[in-house]
C-alpha cells in the first residue's frame, strides 16, 4: 500500500462535523444541547426530550424522521446510550449525548490504526510488512496483542499527535495505554469516521482506502451492530467493541461504521453503550438504533432486519481493557 501526503485536499470537512453537530443541536431552543445530554443518560433515554437531536437545513424531513426513530429506539433501554449520525456530506447530523465519555473497548483500535497511518505519512514511507500484519490482525479479528504491539511501537505521544491533528479533543488515551479504556465520545467517533471517508489533510486517499478495506474485512462473527438493517448492496466498514465491567455484570458495547453507495448516499453511524445488562442486550440496543437510522435515512429501503444480525453463542470479552 503506497503511503503519501495528499497534494491538494479540499477543506477538512471531517473536522466540521462536530461544529455542524453543535450548531444543529442548538436549533429550536437555547437549551437544546442540555436536553440532548439529559435524554441520553440512563434508562428511558428518549423520554421527555423536547429539543431535536437531529438537524439539517437541506434535508429537514429526513432529520425529523431520524430524530423520532432514534428517540423511539432508545426509549426505555437500560444503561447509557450515545448516538451519532452524519449524512449528506455533513448536511444532516444527529447527536444523542454526543459529548458523553465512554470506554472505547475495541473501537479504540481504529484510533491506533489512524495514528499508524499518519505516522507513516509523516515519515514519507509505506507500512512495513510487519505493520500491515499487525494492523490486519488488530482490525479484522480484533486481536489485542497486535493492538498493544502497535501502540507500544507508536508511543503515546504519536497517538496524541494524531488525535490533536484530527481535532478529536474529547478522546483521552488511557494513562497505561490500555486501548479499550481509552475515553471516546460519539462526536469524536463521527470525526474519525469522516476522516476515513472524505478528502482531508489528516489522512491521504490511500490511507483512507486502506483503513476502510481493513474495516470492511472484519470477520463475519464480528459484523453485528451498526450494519443491522443497512441497505442491500451498500459498502459497509465497521469496528465493534464489547467489554464487561469487572465483577459488575454489566457491559460496554460499541459499534461504529460507514456506509457507501446507499439510496441516501454515504453516511456514518455511531452507537456507544455502557452499563448494559449483558453483552447481547447491548448488541440488541445498538442494532435497534441502527436499523431505525438506516430506515429513516433511506425511506425504508433497508434490508428486513432479524432480531439480531449476530449468530452463534455470546461472545466473551474482547479483552481490550488489558491490551
Amino acid at each position: 500500500m503506497p503511503i503519501h501526503r495528499t497534494g491538494s485536499g479540499r477543506r477538512d470537512r471531517a473536522r466540521a462535523l462536530v461544529a455542524a453537530l453543535a450548531l444543529g443541536l442548538a436549533v429550536g431552543t437555547p437549551s437544546a444541547a442540555g436536553a440532548v445530554t439529559a435524554a441520553g443518560t440512563g434508562a428511558g433515554a428518549g423520554a421527555g426530550a423536547q429539543a431535536p437531536i437531529c438537524a439539517s437545513e437541506s434535508h429537514p424531513e429526513a432529520a425529523e424522521r431520524l430524530d423520532k426513530r432514534i428517540l423511539r429506539e432508545t426509549d426505555g433501554r437500560e444503561g447509557r446510550i450515545a448516538v451519532g449520525v452524519s449524512a449528506h456530506d455533513g448536511g444532516l447530523t444527529c447527536g444523542l449525548d454526543p459529548d458523553a465519555e465512554f470506554d472505547a473497548a475495541s473501537v479504540g483500535k481504529v484510533v491506533v490504526l489512524g495514528a499508524l497511518l499518519r505516522t507513516a505519512m509523516d515519515e514519507k514511507r509505506e507500512l512495513t510488512s510487519e505493520e500491515e500484519r499487525l494492523a490486519t490482525d488488530m482490525i479484522t479479528v480484533s486481536d489485542n496483542d497486535a493492538a498493544g504491539e502497535l501502540y507500544d511501537r507508536l508511543g503515546s505521544e504519536r497517538v496524541q499527535d494524531f488525535l490533536d491533528l484530527a481535532g478529536m479533543d474529547d478522546t483521552k488515551p488511557h494513562p497505561e495505554n490500555y486501548v479499550g479504556l481509552m475515553k471516546i465520545t460519539a462526536g469524536d467517533q463521527l470525526t474519525l469516521l469522516g476522516l476515513l471517508r472524505t478528502d482531508n489533510d489528516v489522512l491521504g486517499a490511500d490511507e483512507r482506502s486502506y483503513a476502510r478495506g481493513l474495516m470492511g474485512d472484519v470477520v463475519e462473527k464480528q459484523r453485528w451492530g451498526v450494519p443491522a438493517g443497512a441497505p442491500g448492496g451498500a459498502e459497509v466498514y465497521l469496528k465493534n467493541g464489547w467489554l464487561p465491567h469487572k465483577d459488575a455484570g454489566t457491559w460496554r458495547v460499541n459499534s461504529v461504521g460507514g456506509f457507501l453507495g446507499t439510496p441516501a448516499g454515504d453516511y456514518d453511524v455511531v452507537v456507544l453503550t455502557d452499563d448494559s445488562p449483558g453483552m447481547e442486550y447491548g448488541v440488541e440496543t445498538i442494532e435497534s438504533v441502527a436499523a431505525g437510522v438506516h430506515s429513516a435515512l433511506t425511506g425504508g429501503q433497508g434490508r428486513a432486519r432479524a432480531r439480531s444480525s449476530r449468530t452463534g453463542p455470546p461472545l466473551p470479552s474482547d479483552g481490550s481493557g488489558r491490551s
